[in-house]
């Protein structure tokens, strides 16, 4: 008796055991993989969306998670439980990343159907207009790209609680100082952002989330990034990222937090 009632615990274990391996393999589909096309991906980008994509396979969203999605402005404010004394925060964000990654990689938000996101994106869509393909896209295609990001979670995730950010101003200023070139555009960027961003408010009347106007939180008196938020015209300092989250402190708090 003791022998097959060890024997059956044995094999309760190796099915427990097998099941858990391919959970986390079945898993793995939630995410793009490495041959997947992205439209507009430049090589460099897809290095990095590739590499924070393995991070993301093993460490995945988890449940009850407050998810902040976006570029390289996102993924550099790093640990942003520690900035909102909070533990349920998890950083998405994605260096080079456009609203066509983002759009490519909605699985693995609405499998763990997150409590919030704050989506900041756009930016990287129109900044290069020395690539043809990019002179094509414009400030409707941009905004349309962020509202099918969160009609798709909507659809599928509809207790999840959106906030979409407008998108941050530039300053070409400091970006050539630093630099030392700025891309040549058609339609300049401040003007191009401030399309997207009023595109965004118009249609946030009807839409099923909140905007933040995170724009008119770091624009000077020339319509630039304020140079006391920026590293380099494009990117945020600490005292950026300080002025972020001052901003948006109360959006989050509004949300189940977890404390640190």
């Amino acid at each position: 008796m003791k022998i097959l009632l060890a024997a059956f615990l044995y094999t309760g274990l190796m099915v427990a055991g097998t099941n858990t391996q391919g959970d986390k393999t079945s898993l793995r589909s939630l995410y793009p993989g490495k041959g997947h096309f992205i439209k507009h991906q430049q090589e460099w980008q897809m290095s990095l969306y590739n590499k924070r994509i393995d991070e993301f396979k093993n460490d995945p969203i988890g449940q009850g998670k407050i998810v902040f999605l976006g570029n390289s402005i996102t993924e550099a404010g790093g640990d942003w439980n520690v900035r909102f004394s909070t533990s349920n925060i998890v950083n998405r964000g994605i260096s080079g990343d456009m609203t066509e990654g983002v759009l490519n990689r909605l699985d693995e938000i609405i499998y763990y159907k997150p409590i919030a996101i704050f989506l900041l994106i756009g930016i990287n869509d129109i900044f290069d207009a020395n690539i043809p393909e990019r002179q094509k896209i414009t400030p409707s295609y941009v905004s349309n790209n962020i509202f099918n990001i969160v009609e798709t979670i909507v659809d599928q995730s509809p207790d999840t609680k959106i906030f979409i950010q407008t998108i941050l101003p530039i300053n070409d200023k400091i970006y050539t100082k630093e630099k030392g070139w700025f891309p040549d555009h058609p339609v300049p960027l401040p003007d191009q952002i401030s399309e997207i961003n009023t595109l965004l408010k118009e249609r946030s009347r009807s839409r099923p989330f909140i905007l933040i106007d995170l724009h008119s939180a770091f624009i000077d008196d020339e319509g630039l990034l304020d140079e006391r938020f920026t590293t380099d015209g494009v990117h945020l300092n600490s005292s950026g990222y300080d002025n972020w989250v001052k901003f948006i402190h109360k959006d989050v708090s509004s949300i189940k937090v977890q404390p640190y």
